[in-house]
């Protein structure tokens, strides 16, 4: 049998003019840019340029590629997360204390053979899961802003993270609101328009932060940008939600059942072991979206050569 014939280079346009070279974000340090030695081993450049090399990556390169990018940076994405993950963690796990009570009496009931009672369920109408709930765009768009400068070599600290999030409070806002509603009408048409919609608007609240876009503009830059490399987008989403939900169990599963256990602290113990698991985690999950925007950048409009072009045209910093 004739081997699999290879994915030749990806099909790359010309640099296009309908975002800038190099983001204009927060994260830009408003002086001329460094010159960037050649890319280390692992990827990043030496002399203050991009932490990565410019290259069209393949599914597993992208989720590697993020991986990096977390470890080298894991205190600034960690603290820019903890900021609003841990008083909402522990605000929704204090507001759902009692049902968590209720959970343990049924396991009791049940281990002495007498039926368990039948409680209302807390969760996403609980105050704590609407607060999760309106907290999550803006604490997606802090950690973008973040990932983003430090996949551009030039970090930044989680308080000017948190501020040029907030001072783009009502566009963030305004984005989150539309992908929520776009995805849920989508949803209700037999999942699958959903799903559709969900990755050709992946990139929408990277594009906002990045170009400085309103979210109408970052909606279409995302289905831009996203047109054609739905499938590779969708399977670095898959291989991405799979190492988080594989990782969300082995850790979440002890600490819910040894709050089950403690008694009236349990709704703590359960707040604070959240706290862990989504502070180191969802970084991870915005870090894979940030590399997947700039991946199809590179791809569709050939964001590194714009980058060297532009870096090459900086005076040098001496």
């Amino acid at each position: 049998m004739a081997a699999a014939e290879s994915e030749g280079p990806p099909e790359r346009s010309p640099v296009a003019s309908v975002a800038p070279p190099l983001p204009e974000g927060p994260f830009d340090t408003g002086g001329p840019l460094p010159a960037s030695g050649p890319a280390s081993p692992g990827g990043g450049g030496s002399g203050g340029g991009p932490e990565v090399a410019l290259l069209p990556r393949g599914v597993g390169e992208v989720v590697d590629t993020a991986i990096a990018l977390y470890r080298r940076n894991w205190k600034l994405l960690v603290a820019t997360a903890a900021v609003v993950v841990v008083p909402v963690q522990l605000l929704s796990s204090f507001a759902n204390r009692n049902f968590l009570s209720q959970i343990g009496d049924a396991f009791r009931s049940i281990q002495k053979g007498l039926t368990p009672t039948t409680t209302g369920g807390t969760g996403i109408g609980s105050p704590g899961g609407l607060l999760a709930l309106l907290a999550l765009p803006f604490l997606t768009a802090a950690l973008a802003t973040a990932a983003a400068s430090c996949y551009m070599g030039r970090p930044i600290t989680p308080g000017r993270a948190w501020r040029a999030t907030m001072r783009r409070f009502w566009a963030i806002l305004g984005l989150g609101l539309l992908r929520f509603l776009l995805i849920v009408v989508g949803l209700f048409f037999f999942l699958v328009p959903g799903i559709f919609l969900y990755i050709r608007l992946l990139v929408a609240p990277v594009a906002l932060v990045v170009e400085e876009a309103n979210p109408a503009s970052a909606l279409e830059r995302s289905w831009r940008l996203t047109g054609g490399q739905w499938w590779r987008t969708c399977g670095v989403e898959v291989l991405k939600v799979v190492l988080f939900l594989a990782a969300y169990v082995l850790i979440e599963t002890p600490i819910f059942l040894l709050s089950l256990v403690a008694g009236p602290v349990g709704w703590l113990l359960l707040g604070l072991g959240g706290s862990l698991v989504q502070v180191v985690a969802f970084p991870f999950l915005v870090a894979v979206t940030v590399v997947i925007y700039f991946d199809l950048r590179i791809r569709k409009e050939a964001f590194d050569l714009a980058v060297t072009a532009q870096r090459v045209q900086s005076p040098r910093v001496v």
